[in-house]
């Protein structure tokens, strides 16, 4: 009996050492997710200029802090099995965010940061949020610059909450969204909003786009105010009394039911009888939640105005979340005083991904005015920093030089021999309107179906070709650069830049829209002899080791000419004084206001021009 009790405890205290060593070999080759943050990453020494935590985790969706049921809804979809690498950096640290209110992220095109920030969101809004203040109104909003990307965005969130209740038949969770953008009739979406003043409801997450906001929030304020906001709602009640009667004849009982006999009455917050319209201009009262998407797009000169605006309405702090592709540091002073005047100022955190070929080592050039303005960047300076490093880019990258006028049938061949069957889809980026449709045109005419996409067309139209282009309708749409940010496309396998883009930043968005979620893609650049020191910037700017220029069969430049023609471009006319960041980028925005050419100088290019048809 004693030998067998021995034998026994024997065997447990093996089965223990076993479960044990195990257990020790388990932590270090799979670490699991638990709530501090430390846990999430690993610690390495930081290999950039700025001091930053490198991670290199990889990790699953479980381990990111996700709640069961939004982690059943990410489950059920197909395409979504492990969280991407920018997704892995910024999930776990907008779930807990503890004393931060402010974080910017900088993540390759495609990497999947739309839903890198609103998992975060709807978890946090939608179980573990907060009870709702007395008059809130929006809790959360996502601004973007277009009105595409708007319905993109709302389409995915829209499908997110879909599947979160669909997966859990219990689920009590009820979640109000709402897509606002131009291009469609104003009033409905004037309607929608004031509703929520009038009714005390709340909108959960509101996408927009910040010019039409705007338009809508501060219609009364310049239209006549609180007797147009009564004009306007009297005219909605009569609208919809007519609507509800069959013959269009309205009775006083009808009118009744619709209450136009109780407009001056007081009625919950709309006692001055304009249905909650003259008090849109205090929807975003209570705001917790704001988030930029292309947010280096807002925060530039374009969009000053509206966002200065739309911030001007905020009456607390919201937790202020930023995310794109391309964060260059001329913005940086703009963030710094925007999370200053809204008063994100705590603890600010930046997170920054890249791809492993991606990863630029070279110092770009700073102006002694915007070192100046960084050094008084004092929010920005003090945000901590983590990075993750991801997979190499999926883009082939081919920049091919050729005669700007041999850039139609370079395309046509690159479209019917070289890429016949691989391009069934392909995005051209050209520069204007005018050279969307005459391409357009021009390929349609060899048989090849096209159409073009610009932002003089209206919304209704602009989605339709880009549903064209996505169904297989057309094999290429020839589009401006309103096309350039946050459309997805998927299994996209070409983009061709027929014309450079005049930003440097652009270039890097516009050929994100191939090779997105690491599917394989070919962006295609063409460049001419009056392109090539703009090439040479956004190189030197974006890309570490760019692809050698190349020259595709039967489109030969003359070389003697091209070298004439393209040193052109980097003359600088003499006296003229530049920025520190060199002729071709002060080129690329216009010149250096005050220093207008003179005759001479005038001369001297036009003796350039002259030498170069010489050798034609």
């Amino acid at each position: 009996m004693k030998l067998f009790t021995s034998q026994i405890r024997w065997k447990l205290l093996s089965l223990f050492l076993v479960v044990q060593f195990s257990s020790v070999l388990s932590f270090f080759l799979h670490p699991k997710h638990v709530s501090t943050e430390n846990s999430v990453r690993f610690h390495f020494s930081a290999s950039d200029n700025d001091g930053g935590e490198l991670d290199k985790a990889n990790l699953s969706f479980s381990e990111l802090g996700i709640h069961p049921s939004i982690l059943n809804a990410i489950w059920s979809r197909s395409d979504w099995e492990q969280p991407t690498p920018v997704q892995q950096l910024a999930i776990p640290r907008l779930l807990d965010q503890g004393k931060a209110d402010a974080f910017w992220c900088e993540a390759p095109t495609g990497s999947g940061k739309t839903a890198a920030y609103l998992i975060p969101l709807l978890q946090n809004i939608l179980i573990s949020g907060t009870k709702k203040q007395k008059g809130e109104r929006v809790t959360a909003m996502i601004l973007c610059p277009t009105r595409e990307l708007c319905i993109q965005i709302g389409g995915v969130l829209d499908g997110l909450i879909n599947d979160i209740v669909s997966m859990d038949s219990r689920s009590q969770y009820q979640l109000s969204t709402m897509v606002l953008h131009g291009g469609v009739p104003l009033e409905p979406q004037i309607a929608r909003l004031s509703d929520c003043v009038q009714y005390d409801t709340t909108i959960d997450i509101l996408v927009a786009t910040p010019g039409r906001l705007i338009d809508v929030l501060t219609t009364y304020r310049k239209n006549g105010g609180n007797s147009n906001a009564k004009d306007a709602a009297i005219e909605r009640r009569l609208l919809a009394a007519i609507d509800n009667s069959p013959d269009g004849d309205v009775s006083l009982n009808e009118l009744q039911k619709v209450g136009l006999d109780r407009m001056n009455q007081d009625d919950s917050n709309s006692s001055d009888g304009s249905d909650g319209r003259s008090q849109l201009i205090d929807v975003l009262n209570g705001l917790r939640y704001l988030v930029l998407d292309e947010s280096d797009r807002l925060l530039g000169k374009g969009f000053k105005g509206e966002l200065d605006s739309v911030l001007d309405l905020l009456s607390s702090p919201p937790a202020t979340w930023l995310f794109s592709a391309t964060f260059p540091q001329s913005i940086e002073p703009r963030l710094d005083n925007i999370l200053s005047s809204i008063g994100s100022t705590h603890s600010p955190v930046r997170l920054v991904c890249a791809n492993s070929d991606r990863i630029s080592s070279k110092d770009i050039p700073v102006s002694s005015s915007l070192q100046k303005k960084l050094g008084h960047s004092s929010t920005v300076a003090s945000a901590s920093k983590y990075q993750q490093i991801g997979p190499a880019s999926t883009i082939q990258l081919r920049n091919i030089r050729l005669e700007k006028t041999a850039r139609t049938q370079a395309l046509r061949k690159l479209l019917e021999d070289d890429y016949k069957d691989e391009w069934d889809r392909v995005l051209v980026f050209v520069a204007t309107r005018y050279a969307s449709e005459n391409v357009s045109r021009k390929l349609r005419r060899y048989g090849i179906r096209s159409s073009e996409l610009h932002g003089k067309l209206d919304q209704d139209a602009r989605l339709r070709r880009l549903d064209d282009l996505k169904n297989g309708k057309i094999r290429v749409l020839l589009c401006t650069d309103v096309a350039s940010r946050g459309i997805d496309i998927s299994g996209l396998p070409a983009v061709v830049n027929y014309d450079l883009p005049r930003s440097t930043s652009d270039f890097v968005h516009r050929i994100g829209r191939t090779g997105r979620a690491g599917q394989a893609g070919t962006a295609v650049s063409f460049v001419t002899p009056s392109d090539e020191a703009h090439m040479d910037l956004i190189e030197q700017r974006h890309l570490e080791t760019p692809p050698e220029r190349e020259v595709l069969k039967g489109f030969e430049p003359d070389e003697e000419r091209w070298t004439i023609e393209a040193a052109g471009t980097r003359m600088s006319t003499p006296g003229t004084k530049h920025s520190s960041k060199g002729l071709v980028h002060d080129k690329m925005f216009g010149g250096i206001k005050g220093h207008r050419k003179s005759k001479k100088d005038k001369l001297r290019e036009e003796a350039v021009r002259v030498a170069a048809s010489k050798h034609n």
